[in-house]
């Protein structure tokens, strides 16, 4: 299988780490799924590997701010110690509008058929 990623800015969830936008990446390797994002400060940079069987629920949807439309990215999956967890994550491209929503709605279908 072809490695997907895609650029990203972290908004929130339920990670222990301030809610700003902090840039990264998302990466689907195998069966394997990969968010990484750097902070402000180290200690709040985000390493998370995911399996696909431990994504739960995928949804791709639009956040309308004053003058413009963020295409958003929210998976629920199980973290590494059993429990409950989510994250919203920005799909970021240049270029079209258009572009950024079909990306999330391609990662929306795709995580969720695994």
């Amino acid at each position: 299988m072809k490695k997907l990623k895609s650029r990203i800015l972290y908004h929130g969830g339920s990670l222990p780490v301030p809610s700003y936008f902090q840039k990264g990446k998302i990466t689907l390797k195998g069966e394997q799924f990969e968010i990484s994002a750097k902070g402000k400060e180290a200690k709040y940079d985000i390493h998370i590997k995911l399996p696909l069987e431990n994504i739960q629920t995928v949804s791709a949807y639009e956040n309308k701010y004053y003058s413009s439309t963020a295409y958003m990215l929210k998976l629920e999956f199980i973290n590494k110690d059993g429990k409950e967890a989510n994250i919203d994550l920005e799909i970021r491209s240049f270029g079209k509008r258009g572009r950024a929503r079909a990306i999330s709605q391609f990662w929306a279908k795709t995580l969720s058929e695994k």
